[in-house]
């Protein structure tokens, strides 16, 4: 599945509708200051996910970003349009100063969603993770409060 390719291990594969369920009561349950984590609708149906959730300690005001769309609404502008939706409403609804992202690197695609949501590059994070048995490098990209 080549949206499983993208994403970090926690999200099951072959996705249940169990898995669906579980998923949507943690999120349900969660700290509404800690978890921001909204469905992404296309045509009337769910079509994907995304979720900011803040990080601790010294970071307490930094959230981290992330998202997934079905294969058939890539290329749409429907997760740049999620993304800047979910920004503003994270700045707006909480004490939260920076939002962050970490695609891999070669997942293009979704450095040029951050990127048309007003993400700036800050780097890349070589040799960060371990995906599909390959050791892989990420991007971090970041959006401030007071860019908005």
């Amino acid at each position: 599945m080549r949206v499983q390719d993208n994403l970090r291990d926690g999200l099951p594969y072959p996705y249940t509708e169990q898995d669906g369920v579980d998923y949507i009561s943690a999120m349900l349950s969660a700290d509404e200051n800690e978890t921001f984590a909204f469905a992404i609708m296309a045509d009337n149906k769910v079509a994907g996910s995304i979720g900011v959730f803040r990080q601790g300690n010294i970071h307490r005001r930094t959230a981290e970003l992330g998202y997934y769309v079905a294969e058939e609404c890539w290329g749409k502008g429907i997760m740049t349009e999620a993304v800047k939706q979910i920004c503003e409403y994270v700045f707006d609804k909480s004490d939260i100063i920076r939002i962050y992202a970490e695609p891999f690197a070669y997942n293009i695609a979704s450095c040029r969603v951050l990127e048309k949501a007003g993400f700036q590059y800050e780097g890349t994070l070589r040799s960060n993770a371990v995906k599909n048995g390959k050791t892989i490098d990420m991007k971090m990209y970041s959006l401030l409060k007071t860019k908005l």
